[in-house]
C-alpha cells in the first residue's frame, strides 16, 4: 500500500493566521470571540456582544439556520489516541485551566467538525452537497491527519486542533473539493476544541503558551476516512438544532 502524504503547513495557512504570544503579555478575548462564541460559553459574562446591527444574532444565536460543507471528526477517534488524553491532561494542569470553559466542551462532543466551505444559504449547501459528492465517488476518501493544538490570529478565545488534508500528487485535496464546490480554497480547516470563559493574565497566556509549543507539532490522530456532510445549525459551536446531511460514500 503507498503511503499517504499530508499537507504540511507551507502548503496551508496555519503558520501565517498563528496567534504570537508576547512574553509577559496577556491575551484579550477578540471581538469576533465576544459575540459568537463568548455568550454561549456564559451568557451573562460582562463582555459578551449581544447583537450588532444588521446580524441576526442574539447572544450567540442566528435567527436563520446556517449551513457550511464540514468534516466531522467523532469524539472516540481523540479519546482513543494516547497523544491527545495526554495533552489534554497536560492542559488540565496549566495555569490557564482555570479559565476554559469545560462544560461547553462537553456540551460539544458530537459536534466537532472543521468548516470546509461555508456558511451558506440553504440552495447553495443543496449544491455543495451534490458535487461534493461526485467528487467523493471520483476521488475515494481523502485521508486527514490531525495536527496539535493551534491559537490564530482571529477568534481570539478558541484553541483549535488544525486538520492536514491528504496531498495527494501536489493537491491539497479539500482544496480540490473546494475548488469542485465551486468554493474558494482556504488552505484553513480546524477544529475549535477548547473555549476560553475570560481573559488571560500574563502568567495564563505563558502557560498557553508553554503548552502550545509542548504539543503543537504532534500528531493527534490519522483519519483514513472521515465522514464529510453539510452541517445545519443555529450557532458557530452547532449547539442550537444541530443536523448533518452527509455526502454519499460513492
Amino acid at each position: 500500500m503507498t503511503a499517504r502524504a499530508f499537507c504540511a503547513d507551507a502548503d496551508l495557512r496555519y503558520e501565517a493566521s498563528r496567534h504570537r504570544f508576547v512574553p509577559g503579555g496577556g491575551f484579550t478575548l477578540g471581538d469576533d470571540y465576544r459575540l459568537a462564541h463568548l455568550p454561549l460559553v456564559d451568557p451573562a459574562h460582562p463582555k459578551i456582544i449581544a447583537a450588532v446591527p444588521g446580524k441576526d444574532y442574539d447572544r450567540g444565536y442566528y435567527a436563520v439556520p446556517r449551513h457550511a460543507l464540514a468534516v466531522h471528526v467523532a469524539a472516540e477517534i481523540l479519546e482513543a489516541s494516547r497523544v491527545y488524553r495526554d495533552l489534554d491532561a497536560d492542559l488540565r494542569k496549566r495555569a490557564v485551566a482555570g479559565k476554559i470553559a469545560w462544560a461547553t466542551q462537553a456540551k460539544r462532543r458530537d459536534v466537532l467538525h472543521a468548516t470546509i466551505a461555508g456558511p451558506v444559504d440553504a440552495p447553495t449547501a443543496d449544491a455543495y452537497l451534490h458535487a461534493g459528492a461526485a467528487w467523493r465517488a471520483r476521488t475515494g476518501p481523502a485521508a486527514i491527519r490531525l495536527g496539535g493544538p493551534f491559537v490564530g490570529n482571529r477568534n481570539h478565545g478558541r484553541i483549535y486542533l488544525p486538520v492536514y488534508p491528504e496531498n495527494r500528487d501536489g493537491t491539497d485535496m479539500y482544496a480540490a473539493l473546494q475548488r469542485e464546490i465551486g468554493a474558494r480554497p482556504s488552505g484553513f480547516y480546524a477544529i475549535g476544541l477548547w473555549h476560553l470563559a475570560d481573559d488571560l493574565n500574563a502568567d495564563e497566556a505563558a502557560s498557553l503558551a508553554a503548552w502550545l509549543d509542548r504539543w503543537g507539532a504532534e500528531t493527534v490522530a490519522i483519519v483514513d476516512d472521515p465522514r464529510l456532510g453539510i452541517l445545519t445549525t443555529r450557532d458557530d459551536q452547532a449547539l442550537r438544532d444541530p443536523a448533518w446531511r452527509w455526502l454519499a460514500a460513492g
